[in-house]
């Protein structure tokens, strides 16, 4: 397998991006991937409802949460459902709520006043910044509505923040993905936020969110490019021969990697959203650099490609009776080495750049029966640790860390300019306190900054980060699902912002999830052979072990596969499938 390419399935397998909210246990299922929704900036037509006067209690309130799908001027479309004085009572800034399956229930009623209540399914939250977090229960709140000139009005204190229709949200929401520096500022780290189509989708908003820096849960793991005094001097705007020029000021004088870094997070931003460059960045009505006036293309920055290709060539290959093996279009082959000859290897996994393996061995039975071991692609491999249970060990960004969960602490081995890989344990002390239980996956997504593991059947989000002593953090941990269940057999990430999960079970086996907070999709299953053990991706092809043997799922021509192809080399029962 080649260089991974920037577009592929991922660029049609985004099903996330329709947000399936409902059910909270339910897997949306798709026949096929469907394409991603284009990123619209044209303001949506008759995006919310008015009062009508013929509206009764009940309609006036769900007319009113529809309405607060629409944040301008304050929610002044959703104030005008309230009496004055709730709406100078109410304070709508701070969490909202996405809620489904709507009821309404009269509790009260006389001729000039109703108390009713409003239950419905909690199934997202969006913060203040954008940032939407799966959740998942019950929501209930009380309305008091009395006649004002003839026709029902909201009154009385309102709870702080609002709650918005999930259709509203789907109609009137687009998710868009900032991009942030990482902490030693080597890589773009992903930030999906979620905005409001008839405002916030102006190039400028995107630009003044860059300016602000990352959301919450990041901010411990990345930071921005931007200066502290750095703004917009004018409009974000369309150039007459094409492309879009971005005024800024207050961001002279930076140094080289600070400007790169500043220009591939515009570019990337942009150019992710369908808004097309050339990017002409001016500072102060000067472009930031001479030989940029005409603008910068995502070429000048390609060192920083979030989605870049990645150099490995080593391809696809498969475990099959404790041997690591290449799979090949007639054959497979050993690798070179005691990994492709031996028959004791459970698990693996080859860095990004393909020249190093680390994998489990099992060697022995006893209390130390596992093995984690490291080795150059085709050489002898070093141990690193001894315990009875390892987890499949991940690599992150770079092939000099190595991450595993060894006897239910997580470690991470760092080579060092020695050569030596050092040992250190993760401080999970943030994961405890919200899901107890055994980590039985990891896996570092390919920016090094995200976690997704398995915590006692529970998928869940963190951030890798490092405190003021130095000590490794995972931080901001956050459910990442509450409809996959608690049947995970394997994680892996075919990007930095989508993960692929395998099930033990005969629904939806095969999962898809973004990490814009909406729930996992399923992929089609109709030829796959339950139990599915094993699943890894990139952004072109998921590749599952099922009970015969390894299938894949990519696209031909642009357009997704519309069934798993069978691996024909790698057909065998226990085989599992093994990616850079």
């Amino acid at each position: 397998m080649s260089a991974r390419p920037r577009t592929g399935l991922l660029g049609v397998l985004t099903v996330v991006l329709a947000l399936v909210l409902a059910g909270c246990g339910a897997i949306p299922n798709n026949s096929s991937p469907q394409p991603i929704r284009a990123f619209q900036r044209e303001n949506p037509p008759n995006a919310v409802p008015a009062p009508q006067a013929d509206m009764d209690s009940e309609a006036l309130v769900r007319a009113f949460v529809k309405a607060t799908a629409n944040p301008r001027g304050n929610y002044r479309s959703a104030r005008k459902f309230l009496t004055r004085s709730a709406s100078e009572q109410w304070d709508s800034s701070g969490d909202m709520v996405v809620v489904d399956e709507v009821n309404v229930f009269i509790d009260e009623r006389s001729a000039t006043t109703v108390r009713l209540r409003l239950v419905g399914d909690n199934v997202g939250t969006l913060r203040p910044d954008g940032q939407l977090l799966p959740a998942t229960g019950r929501v209930a709140a009380t309305f008091d509505l009395r006649r004002v000139n003839d026709q029902w009005r909201i009154d009385g204190r309102l709870p702080n923040g609002t709650l918005i229709d999930k259709n509203q949200f789907e109609s009137l929401y687009r998710s868009a993905v900032l991009y942030f520096p990482n902490s030693d500022r080597t890589a773009l780290v992903p930030d999906p936020r979620w905005l409001y189509a008839g405002t916030d989708t102006d190039p400028g908003t995107l630009i003044r969110r860059l300016i602000s820096g990352p959301s919450t849960d990041l901010r411990a793991a990345a930071g921005t490019a931007f200066p502290r005094n750095a703004g917009l001097r004018g409009k974000v705007g369309a150039v007459a021969d094409g492309g879009v020029q971005v005024p800024l000021t207050g961001v002279g004088g930076l140094s080289d990697t600070d400007q790169q870094l500043m220009v591939a997070q515009i570019v990337y931003t942009l150019e992710g959203l369908e808004i097309g460059g050339p990017y002409q960045i001016d500072n102060d009505g000067v472009p930031l650099r001479s030989d940029k006036a005409e603008g910068w293309q995502p070429t000048d920055v390609a060192a920083l490609d979030p989605n870049g290709a990645v150099a490995a060539d080593v391809g696809l290959h498969v475990i099959r009776d404790g041997a690591l093996l290449r799979v090949g279009d007639t054959a497979t082959a050993p690798v070179t080495g005691e990994l492709g000859t031996g028959d004791d290897l459970r698990s693996a996994s080859i860095s990004p750049d393909g020249k190093r393996i680390a994998g489990v061995l099992v060697r022995r039975p006893g209390a130390a029966s596992s093995e984690l071991v490291v080795a150059p692609y085709g050489g002898a491999p070093d141990t690193l640790v001894s315990a009875a249970s390892i987890t499949r060990p991940s690599f992150g960004r770079t092939a000099d860390t190595v991450w595993s969960v060894v006897d239910g602490r997580l470690q991470r081995w760092q080579r060092e300019e020695d050569g030596v890989d050092h040992v250190a344990a993760i401080d999970i002390s943030a994961v405890t306190n919200l899901v107890r239980g055994p980590i039985t996956e990891l896996q570092v997504a390919p920016d090094g900054v995200r976690v997704a593991m398995v915590v006692d059947g529970q998928l869940v989000f963190a951030v890798v980060s490092t405190n003021a002593e130095g000590r490794i953090m995972l931080t901001g941990p956050r459910i990442a699902a509450y409809n996959v269940g608690n049947r995970v057999t394997s994680i892996d990430w075919a990007s930095p912002t989508t993960l692929m999960l395998a099930r033990d079970s005969p629904e939806s086996p095969v999962l898809q999830l973004s990490i814009n907070g909406t729930q996992a999709v399923g992929l089609l299953s109709g030829n796959l052979s339950p139990p599915v053990r094993s699943v890894v991706a990139d952004l072109s092809t998921v590749y599952v072990g099922d009970s015969r043997g390894v299938l894949s799922l990519g696209s031909t021509n642009g357009e997704p596969d519309q069934y798993w192809t069978e691996v024909e080399t790698a057909m065998t029962p226990g085989s599992i499938p093994v990616l850079p």
